[in-house]
């Protein structure tokens, strides 16, 4: 992720942390100068925060009770689902309006409570876009799992495994137990990156392999950005599911 775009994120927790505070205790806090922060506020203010502040040294910042309003009635899925939507737009061809979506869904994070914005982070942090699948692997993509998706999402917002089977390349099947820590799209196959729970290895399963899928709430897990680094193939240009700039 830029370092810029982390640091206007950790800017806006501090704004929705504070009822008020200063540049230069927010300067300090960020490791920056003040002349940094003021730029990096004006950007937020671009971008639909409600930020107000008092001119002159010392002068007071604070993130208006306005704050949160604009994204109350949806949740991180629903807020997922349109930024995937948007990129997913992208990574097939570039088309009208493509940018002003990735432009809105961020002013829609700057506006989320703190709680909510670490929660959509953390999650669009485990979703990568890569280029759009050969024209080989779409010719031989088969129909998914209708309960697939359901219970993918499920998995991964509880934290607990899958149980399924999976067909490889050659046709053998295979009964699977694994902890999904993160997703590949390569549109419009996506890949569930995982742990196998038996080997305790990095294991990639293409969506249109699994059957049968169903949950395991006994066995749950932490979120390992490792698992997801082994599994991502290193000669492909993958973009994590995060805000421009």
């Amino acid at each position: 992720m830029p370092v810029r775009a982390a640091r206007l994120l950790d800017l806006a927790d501090l704004l929705r942390a504070s009822a008020e505070t200063t540049v230069d205790a927010l300067a300090a806090r960020l490791r920056v100068s003040a002349r940094t922060v003021r730029r990096d506020l004006a950007l937020l203010r671009e971008r639909g925060m409600p930020i107000t502040g008092q001119s002159g040294p010392g002068g007071g910042v604070r993130l208006e009770g306005a704050r949160g309003v604009v994204a109350v009635h949806l949740g991180v899925p629903e807020i997922v689902a349109l930024w995937l939507g948007a990129r997913l737009a992208r990574a097939v061809a570039e088309v009208p309006w493509g940018r002003r979506a990735e432009d809105a869904l961020t002013r829609l994070l700057a506006s989320l409570p703190a709680e909510r914005a670490r929660e959509l982070r953390d999650l669009c942090g485990r979703i990568f876009v890569g280029p759009r699948a050969s024209e080989r692997v779409r010719e031989g993509l088969a129909p998914v799992a209708p309960e697939l998706l359901h219970l993918f999402e499920e998995a991964v917002r509880r934290g607990v495994a899958l149980a399924f089977r999976y067909r490889d390349r050659n046709g053998r099947p295979t009964a699977r137990q694994v902890e999904p820590h993160g997703l590949s799209i390569m549109p419009p196959v996506w890949y569930l990156l995982g742990r196998d729970v038996d080997t305790g290895l990095p294991r990639m399963f293409r969506m249109d392999r699994i059957s049968t899928p169903a949950l395991l709430p006994a066995r749950s897990f932490r979120p390992d950005a490792r698992v997801v680094e082994a599994l991502l193939p290193p000669e492909v240009t993958w973009v994590p599911l995060r805000p421009r700039r």
